[in-house]
């Protein structure tokens, strides 16, 4: 089952000059995330208001974490590469309900590479044997910038992928405090439903599903319900799958999840590392700077 196309993105003249925050060199440490509290500090994972209301064109998403202002730039954008399903269109979650988890399956992609899902919620894509240069980047579904870098980005990240340029790592997370409604909630349902997507070629496509839905920073949206509509489309109907939807069954791992990528330096979204380093925001101002700059990893 192919994705469906993401709507063409406006243009827009020159941006003003902002851009994601310096993180500090080195790949986000594998293995299960830390549990418990809010990452360590002297201050700690602060809520920050909700940014102010959009008006109608693409804006800079602004939010408060540990006290810090975090201004992100929105990149615009284009289309997506077709995607499909190795599978048969069945359920591709565990049975039994309960805290079982969906059974992880690699998706093919259109041309070769492999969608592969990771225990952590992630998801690697990539063509078998490549291990670099590793694209990783970070997103929240109710930021969006991540849903313009996805409309701008997608297509030549799957492009990449395909041609064994490089290994793409997606990291869903939830960016907002806890006190940061309705981005906080918004996240959270999304970045949960899609744990519940266990083969990866439908994973894909359930995220660019989600992006086209993207609700606004002032509205709450991720209903349950639609988010198990939205999945219908590519064979997502199992029971297991939309018990796993309605109870929000990832919820707390997406909070640990997200908790251990602030901790680890994570301070805004997309936050896009090549071989562990941060990129800068004229990496991230189109497609083919964002390649240039993979492409210097190799």
């Amino acid at each position: 089952m192919g994705n469906p196309p993401n709507a063409p993105w406006p243009e827009q003249g020159p941006q003003p000059p902002y851009g994601p925050p310096p993180v500090p060199p080195g790949p986000v440490p594998p293995g299960p995330p830390p549990h418990g509290g809010p990452p360590p500090g002297p201050q700690g994972w602060q809520p920050g208001p909700p940014p102010p209301p959009r008006g109608g064109g693409p804006g800079l998403l602004i939010a408060l974490i540990g006290g810090g202002l975090v201004l992100v730039l929105i990149i615009v954008g284009v289309v997506v590469l077709a995607v499909h399903s190795g599978g048969d269109g069945g359920d591709d979650t565990a049975e039994g309900g309960g805290g079982a988890g969906p059974r992880l399956q690699v998706g093919q992609i259109a041309g070769g590479a492999e969608a592969v899902p990771n225990a952590d919620g992630s998801l690697t894509m990539a063509r078998p044997g490549v291990t670099s240069p590793v694209v990783d980047i970070y997103e929240d579904f109710s930021c969006p910038p991540c849903g313009n870098f996805d409309k701008t980005n997608d297509p030549m990240l799957k492009q990449i992928a395909v041609a064994g340029e490089a290994k793409v790592v997606f990291h869903p997370m939830v960016i907002f405090g806890a006190g940061t409604e309705p981005q906080h909630g918004n996240s959270t349902r999304a970045a949960a439903a899609l744990r519940c997507v266990g083969d990866g070629a439908r994973w894909l496509s359930y995220q660019d599903a989600l992006y086209a839905h993207q609700p606004s920073e002032t509205e709450q949206g991720y209903d349950t319900a639609d988010l198990i509509a939205w999945a219908a489309p590519y064979g997502l109907t199992g029971d297991d799958f939309k018990q796993c939807v309605r109870g929000q069954r990832f919820a707390g791992e997406v909070a640990t999840v997200s908790r251990s990528y602030i901790s680890a330096g994570v301070q805004g979204t997309p936050t896009v590392r090549v071989n562990g380093r941060a990129l800068g925001n004229a990496d991230l101002q189109t497609p083919d700077a964002l390649r240039r700059a993979i492409e210097a990893a190799s």
